[in-house]
């Protein structure tokens, strides 16, 4: 279905053909393209199916997750509350949000709007921090000053999701409504999108939305449909190629709707402006530079000033790239996970409406694809090389199991079952095998992901006991991987258990105290401070902020706690016995 097409002056001849044969070079299975000119839609058409088991068909009211499109709607929202003086770009985060924190200090108190729309926090994307994750906002909030970061504030450009998660509640604070609020007040419902909506779920509830799909071997493979709400402006919208149309008129006309203007001329500028550059060697010599404005990509196309953003929530891409100074804009929408099939036909598209020699973009894509295949099949025999092939692990299967920690993260369990090692994530399970010492790889998941997991490592290691009390994983490839500390069984947290220890101990001469206090575990040493002891493995502690200390208690025949064992990290044993009670 398309609709009707205006501004004929603008030859799009040949465009389709090029479409249809990129679908099938590129195993697209729906796709649909809206293009704006001068204040006009000059093309509007659906490809394919979005749905493939029940053959249905795309059409340009079919709606489609936008994933990180979702971006410039927070700029353009939160840039209404700069223009009303109710925030600044330059304002810092935690003079709204007070409980703000980050891993450094400095960053804490000095991180302000415009970096957190500027990917300048120094933060990676430690995206499977949240995805999939039952965390609420306010944990998610208070879980950032655990992750770690890769350099420091405004040195470089760092893209994540996180930091427009900040953003949203940075609007609510500062507006007294929430970020969807104000999109749709301010945008959504003055330029009549009315099917655009806030979250996959939203989405699913209407007649006309597409399925999401990934590339697996020689076919496609139907993905789960993932709802992206947690992180909010970063993510979550869905809208269809007929609303999407009208927000890049918003934005090819200044900011102007039928002649009444949604937002400052200036205001709109700065968020199309360079904010920080993004480093690496351009691509393609008709895109010199790339930047990052304020919730867009900027860069030259063959000499024009583009504005863009791609999108790619689970199972789906999106593309909206606008040429503000020529009045072109365009928005392609597609249900196959992280395809560059939009950006290939949005530069088919600007060559055939700009009159310029074209290039042959579907080739050159489809050269890139080969050698990302060649370079993967390449880095695996690599990986490969280095394997210690005939190595055993240090401890049975079984002991691998528990439940690991880190602040940040959250949980991860792992378990031996069906004779396979498992771990289980954010409600993703890893098939583990060995891969050599303490070292397993992932085999496959229970289900397809936005990035492919096989082949993850996961590195276990011992404590100075001998036993196995944490895991690494490179859940964050910007960064150290991410350790996991065994965390104690349940009933090692319990009164009861913890109780056992208290008492009176003497070493040397000298008497010490082990109370139990708020749930916890304490040792009382004159002279020294006091120190929580941490339940690990039974009847063993280690002690908080005291890496490589171990708290051992032993127990007499009759079961009764009669002395502690202090364990230094270079081995010195220390043995104090329990006093007993007049």
């Amino acid at each position: 279905m398309a609709l009707p097409v205006l501004g004929r002056e603008y030859s799009l001849e040949g465009f389709d053909e090029i479409v249809q044969t990129g679908m099938k070079e590129f195993q697209v299975p729906g796709l649909s393209i809206g293009i704006v000119a001068d204040g006009r839609v000059v093309y509007a058409k659906a490809f394919g199916e979005r749905e493939i088991e029940g053959k249905l068909p795309v059409t340009v009211d079919t709606l489609f997750p936008i994933g990180s499109c979702t971006k410039a709607f927070g700029a353009f929202a939160i840039g209404g509350l700069v223009e009303e003086g109710l925030v600044d770009w330059d304002q810092p985060v935690i003079d709204l949000l007070h409980e703000f924190r980050l891993w450094d200090p400095y960053a804490t108190q000095n991180l302000t709007v415009r970096d957190l729309l500027s990917h300048r926090s120094g933060l990676p994307r430690h995206e499977s921090m949240w995805f999939n994750s039952d965390f609420t906002t306010e944990e998610i909030l208070a879980r950032l000053r655990y992750l770690e970061p890769t350099c420091n504030i405004r040195e470089r450009y760092n893209y994540n999701n996180l930091m427009y998660l900040v953003l949203g509640e940075v609007m609510e604070r500062s507006s007294g409504m929430s970020w969807k609020e104000l999109v749709r007040s301010r945008i959504l419902q003055p330029l009549g999108m009315n099917s655009t909506c806030f979250s996959t779920t939203e989405m699913e509830m209407t007649a006309d939305y597409a399925s999401p799909y990934l590339g697996k071997g020689d076919g496609l493979v139907k993905m789960l449909m993932k709802d992206m709400s947690l992180v909010g402006p970063a993510a979550s919208m869905a809208s269809s190629v007929r609303d999407m149309c009208s927000w890049v008129q918003l934005q090819i006309e200044d900011g102007v709707w039928q002649g009444k203007p949604l937002i400052g001329l200036a205001t709109l500028k700065e968020m199309h402006s360079p904010q920080v550059v993004i480093s690496g060697y351009p691509e393609s010599k008709e895109a010199r530079l790339s930047a990052y404005g304020l919730g867009w990509c900027v860069q030259t196309y063959r000499g024009a000033y583009n504005v863009s953003h791609d999108g790619g929530p689970p199972g789906f891409t999106s593309f909206v790239s606008i040429l503000p100074q020529e009045k072109v804009g365009i928005v392609i929408l597609c249900n196959k996970n992280l395809t560059a099939l939009p950006r290939i036909l949005g530069m088919h598209a600007f060559d055939k409406l700009l009159r310029l020699p074209e290039i042959n973009w579907l080739e050159q894509g489809l050269e890139g694809l080969e050698k990302n295949r060649d370079a993967m099949q390449d880095e695996k025999k690599s990986e490969d090389l280095n394997r210690k092939r005939g190595t055993m692990t240090s401890h049975p299967l079984e002991e691998f199991e528990g439940t690991y920690e880190h602040p940040g993260y959250g949980l991860l369990d792992v378990f031996f079952e069906d004779g396979v090692l498992q771990a289980k994530f954010n409600k993703i399970v890893y098939k583990l095998s060995h891969w050599h010492y303490d070292v397993f790889s992932t085999d496959s998941l229970s289900e397809e992901m936005l990035v492919p997991r096989e082949g993850l490592k996961f590195s276990f290691f011992s404590n100075l006991s001998g036993d196995i009390d944490t895991v690494a994983v490179p859940f964050e490839a910007n960064a150290p991987d991410i350790v996991f500390k065994r965390k104690a069984e349940a009933r090692h947290e319990s009164l009861a258990y913890l109780r056992q220890f208290q008492g009176t101990y003497e070493i040397y001469g000298y008497a010490f105290d082990i109370i139990v206090k708020n749930h916890a575990l304490f040792s009382m040493i004159p002279g020294q401070p006091v120190y929580e002891l941490v339940p690990g493995a039974e009847n063993e502690f280690t002690i908080k902020s005291q890496t490589g200390y171990l708290v051992r208690f032993s127990q007499n025949p009759a079961g009764e706690v009669d002395e502690v064992l202090l364990i230094q990290p270079y081995g010195l044993v220390y043995s104090a016995k329990k006093k007993k009670a007049l």
